[in-house]
């Protein structure tokens, strides 16, 4: 007897609406007050059931050097045995954010158009619709046959795509050894399509299209053929479904109005004709359609030699009839899946593969791999020895429909409902508050970084302003105490000044006087520490001041800002008149202006060895002279160097009769 449970939701119908509906079925002679009971103890089954499993999967994540996945969620669901199958969540840093045991559920893990989760439920055979927490919203059956786990299609608009499968006999006189003993029990591949309530909308049956005998992996000796084994679909946009058979080695793409094929693609009467030598695909997963007329699979590739199973896409020409590959992923580790295996194209054009059953070379269990658009590996995902996972998906950023938090009851920040972890806090343990002034920093019961203040050492510095050296920020007084103490650079120009100065010193009240060291240009610099207060200063060159007393308030309220204090010497401006034409011989990047430029003012030979040496000069015009005449009267051609030249220029003349 076969049933529907997708209309239940805990809004909508009730649990015991739906369940008793279905045991009655089941068991006619059973009461309407027993089928209720047993309803709800079968509720209880499930929760029970979701509830257990603890403990984690080894998994081992290893990204290449320098990468890591793509922004999003990678999730799947490796699985020993039914009861030891652990659906996983990763990040794009290779982070493992859940993973746990899911007893009978998680098979075939994955995100639906609607954006909702869903697995599939050995121990019932429903598929289940998640909330944000995992729990059950909706059991989805089939309606009058099996369900199929293989796929699951849930819209945005409230209709299902399901899979579903019955055995019908059938006469394959063509197929079978024996004429005389024609008759099978045939696995048959249905798909049906429900509305929002739960109605049949739309319905096809394989066998009225496909011959069963196009199987190309059956063994008609057996009494039971399973001619089809469909393992997936996807809807197109203008409504046709495209389907993978894998028994037939076959993807078609079904009218949806007619329920006619568009086309097929491999196994018997294909429509299209493989272009490369190792182009057709055998017993492959995960069929999908992409623009510009390409087709992705993952192609199990039995009969392959070598034995790899491999990633694949194709261009396919219709006006041709011929389908030719595009890419290959070939398994890292050159293993063969026998059985399960997905493909997905990611947002930027990269590509997850799930290699099914292929097993790793270190691990010998399944893996995940991510690819960039370019073909190189990102990385993978391994799992244990016998888990293998029937398909992998990339979840985009900002598309997961999980709760996420502090899965751990102990932290204070513990979230009942989180499913993808994120970082606990934990009472107690030490933490920084950002406050300089506190110590013995800790998380406290309401999740807050608090410290104790400490007390303020009154033998160190009690100055207030941040910009100060000595600048304290955990002082004790309120107010400036004229303890503050401040980096001040100056920067003088001298070019206004006759002659290039030989010294150039800084007087300030009540300090000795402080010498300034060449700064370039014409200018001279300095640095000083200077004490909280107003201060008068002068400038000294050679000795002599230059006649502008200046002044710098560092009292509080400081009005300095902390930048160079500039003059110009024997001028009251900050900035000296010349030139700010870098193409300028006279150009200065430390003068107010323009109007110097051109006059050549300033302009000589600065380079005292020079026989031009202009000791007024405060930029060089590249004019220097220097007295070279050779001193070394061995240097008989006059370059410098006693060499060989040298001794050739003797040898020149050697055996000469000197007049």
């Amino acid at each position: 007897m076969f049933f529907s449970l997708s209309s239940w939701s805990p809004e909508g119908r009730s649990c015991r609406a739906v369940g008793v509906d279905r045991l009655k079925k089941m068991f006619p002679e059973v009461s309407s007050i027993w089928a209720a009971v047993l309803s709800l103890f079968l509720m209880a089954a499930v929760g029970h059931a979701r509830g257990q499993g603890v403990e984690l999967l080894g998994l081992n994540v290893e990204l290449e050097p320098g990468q890591q996945f793509s922004p999003g969620w990678i999730l799947a669901a490796p699985r020993f045995t039914s009861n030891l199958t652990f659906p996983f969540l990763v990040d794009e840093e290779g982070i493992v954010r859940y993973n746990q045991n899911r007893p009978y559920e998680g098979f075939n893990f994955d995100l639906q158009d609607n954006n909702t989760l869903a697995w599939f439920s050995s121990i019932d055979g429903w598929w289940y619709q998640l909330d944000s927490s995992l729990n059950v919203s909706q059991f989805i059956g089939y309606v009058d046959a099996d369900l199929d786990f293989h796929d699951l299609e849930l819209r945005d608009d409230g209709t299902k795509l399901l899979m579903g499968k019955e055995v019908v006999t059938m006469d394959v006189i063509d197929s079978v050894p024996d004429a005389s003993d024609s008759m099978r029990s045939v696995l048959d591949c249905l798909l049906q399509e429900l509305d929002e309530s739960g109605n049949v909308i739309w319905s096809w049956r394989a066998s009225e299209h496909i011959p069963p005998t196009f199987c190309a992996h059956c063994n008609w000796e057996m009494p039971f053929i399973d001619a089809y084994h469909q393992n997936s679909f996807e809807t197109q946009d203008n409504g046709d479904i495209l389907l993978s058979i894998r028994n037939m080695d076959m993807v078609v793409l079904i009218d949806k109005l007619t329920g006619d094929l568009v086309w097929q693609l491999g196994g018997a009467a294909s429509d299209f004709v493989f272009t490369d030598e190792n182009g057709a695909f055998a017993q492959q997963h995960d069929a999908h359609l992409l623009e510009d007329n390409r087709l992705l699979l993952f192609d199990n590739a039995s009969g392959s030699s070598p034995l790899t199973s491999r990633g694949a896409e194709y261009i396919l020409d219709y006006e041709a009839g011929t389908a030719s590959l595009l890419a290959t992923w070939p398994h890292p580790h050159g293993s063969f899946a026998g059985s399960q295996g997905s493909i997905q194209r990611l947002d930027g054009g990269g590509t997850l593969i799930g290699w099914g059953t292929a097993g790793s070379e270190q691990f010998n269990g399944g893996m995940v791999s991510e690819y960039s658009a370019s073909g190189a590996l990102r990385g993978s995902i391994y799992f244990p020895e016998n888990y293998w996972s029937y398909r992998a998906r990339k979840v985009p950023l900002g598309q997961l429909p999980l709760h996420t938090g502090c899965a751990n009851p102990v932290a204070c920040n513990y979230n009942d409902q989180a499913i993808v972890e994120e970082a606990c806090t934990i009472v107690g343990t030490e933490c920084d508050d950002g406050n300089p002034c506190t110590f013995v920093d800790k998380v406290n019961p309401e999740c807050e970084c608090e410290g104790e203040l400490s007390e303020s050492d009154p033998s160190g510095s009690q100055c207030t302003d941040p910009m100060a050296i000595n600048y304290n920020p955990c002082s004790s007084v309120i107010f400036d105490n004229e303890s503050c103490q401040y980096q001040v650079e100056f920067r003088v120009d001298a070019t206004q000044m006759n002659s290039v100065p030989d010294t150039v010193e800084i007087v300030l009240s009540g300090l000795e006087p402080f010498l300034f060291e060449p700064g370039g240009f014409g200018t001279w610099k300095g640095s000083l520490v200077l004490g909280s207060g107003f201060w008068t200063y002068e400038f000294w060159i050679d000795g002599l001041t230059d006649g502008e007393p200046r002044q710098l308030d560092l009292s509080w309220p400081v009005v300095w800002d902390g930048e160079v204090v500039r003059a110009c010497l024997g001028l009251p401006e900050s900035l000296c008149p010349g030139c700010n034409d870098p193409d300028d011989l006279a150009f200065s990047p430390f003068v107010s202006g323009d109007s110097l430029c051109g006059l050549g003012l300033g302009l000589g030979c600065t380079q005292s060895g020079a026989v031009n040496f202009n000791p007024g000069a405060f930029f060089d015009d590249g004019g220097c002279q220097f007295d070279i005449t050779p001193d070394c009267q061995q240097d008989l051609n006059g370059d410098g160097l006693i060499g060989v030249a040298d001794i050739l220029e003797v040898l020149t003349y050697f055996g000469v009769i000197c007049d």
